[in-house]
């Protein structure tokens, strides 16, 4: 009788799905999901976008801390920054929403660079301490510096349209959220089956055995 998770092929060991049924069911589950805005309310719309939001920044904590574990108590404070980067974007140079979002992205990862290889040299308590200070320097600097941010008014942003199509409502920006969620899934079950991923995994486990290895832990 067959015990456990047992594979006999590796491409059968890297798939992303593990079962057949497995596939079923999570293609199930997608098609439930994007079907959501046709029958929920506003309010209830409202909560599931503001739960993919979330997800989408578990995701990015998860690789961090749960693949590579490095403790980092910043990750809402960088969500901040991508946040108002957009904002000021499509506010100050009236930057379309597709080209607004990346361009925050790429803003995002400078600063986070920034902030993250100087903390290399750190880890542990100290790591989360340092990017827990991170975390008060970028929400301080939010409520303060009032011409890019608007302070604690926030910022006003026009509605994104693309082509026809306008997000202008919680039915609309649920697609949109909920697309980028699906792609950031997939990128992260990805991730972990690629050679940088399970470097991450190396680090986590053992860094000092990791870098005997080969992997460059900067």
């Amino acid at each position: 009788m067959q015990c456990g998770d047992f594979k006999t092929t590796y491409s059968a060991d890297m798939s992303i799905f593990e079962a057949p049924l497995t596939r079923v069911l999570v293609l199930a589950f997608v098609c439930v999901l994007f079907s959501l805005p046709m029958y929920a309310s506003g309010y209830a719309l409202d909560v599931a976008n503001r739960i993919g939001i979330a997800i989408i920044g578990a995701i990015g904590l998860n690789i961090l801390t749960g693949f590579t574990g490095l403790i980092s108590l910043g990750n809402a404070a960088f969500m901040a920054i991508g946040a108002f980067s957009a904002g000021y974007l499509a506010t100050k140079y009236s930057a379309p929403f597709y080209i607004a979002i990346p361009a925050a992205g790429l803003i995002t990862a400078l600063l986070g660079m920034f902030v993250g290889i100087p903390s290399l040299r750190i880890k542990g308590l100290y790591l989360a301490m340092a990017t827990l200070a991170a975390h008060f320097i970028v929400e301080f600097l939010i409520v303060k510096w009032e011409s890019v941010t608007g302070g604690v008014a926030g910022l006003s942003i026009p509605t994104p349209t693309l082509g026809e199509y306008t997000l202008d409502s919680d039915k609309s920006i649920f697609t949109l959220i909920y697309i980028i969620v699906v792609v950031t899934v997939i990128f992260s079950r990805n991730l972990f089956r690629s050679k940088p991923g399970k470097a991450f995994i190396a680090i986590r486990d053992q860094a000092i055995s990791a870098e005997v290895m080969g992997v460059n832990l900067l």
